[in-house]
């Protein structure tokens, strides 16, 4: 566990073994695909799986409960708690489209809550190249934490991101979004 003024990660949040089985059953449970509703469609070249926070918390609600601790530790973040409706998106950036998503900020749907912090998990089953996830505060920082299959990293969703595209093989990443009450 590593945690940095903006963003925390975590290197073996799912064991390398775990992860095919972890992508098979998404495969199998998805609900659906993301729309286009939720962001700019030439922002973002991905294919996205929506599935519900239900079908994964055997999977990842001990992490989670971490990772929730780390936000109101070292962020000061009151967080909701996650509800099994809740969606978490499986976002599989392919070489075959130059899959990418250019700069961003995650935000909520509705003015009673925020996206406090953006966690990602790197879920890939394949090699790839590019890839890679940026923030910029100011200047453009590549958050190399998150480069290995298994890893995961937790930042706060109102800073501009980016993930660049994918020149070779498949890049998969699991993003739950943890919510809080608006800021004030």
């Amino acid at each position: 566990m590593l945690g940095k003024e903006n963003y925390w990660s975590w290197n073996k949040c799912i064991e390398e073994k775990s992860i095919i089985k972890f992508n098979k059953y998404i495969e199998k449970n998805f609900d659906h695909y993301e729309k286009n509703i939720h962001f700019d469609p030439e922002k973002k070249h991905a294919v996205t799986k929506v599935i519900n926070y239900g079908q994964l918390k055997k999977f990842l609600d001990p992490f989670i409960q971490a990772c929730q601790k780390t936000a109101n530790e070292n962020f000061g973040y009151i967080l909701n708690k996650l509800y099994d409706i809740d969606g978490c998106l499986l976002n599989i950036y392919d070489s075959s489209n130059t899959g990418h998503y250019d700069w961003h900020v995650d935000e909520a749907l509705f003015d009673h809550i925020d996206i406090k912090l953006t966690l990602i998990i790197n879920v890939s089953t394949k090699n790839y190249t590019g890839g890679k996830l940026y923030i910029n505060k100011g200047k453009e920082t590549h958050l190399k934490e998150l480069d290995k299959p298994g890893s995961a990293l937790m930042f706060k969703s109102h800073i501009l991101h980016k993930v660049t595209p994918v020149t070779k093989g498949e890049r998969r990443t699991l993003t739950v979004f943890l919510k809080g009450p608006a800021f004030r």
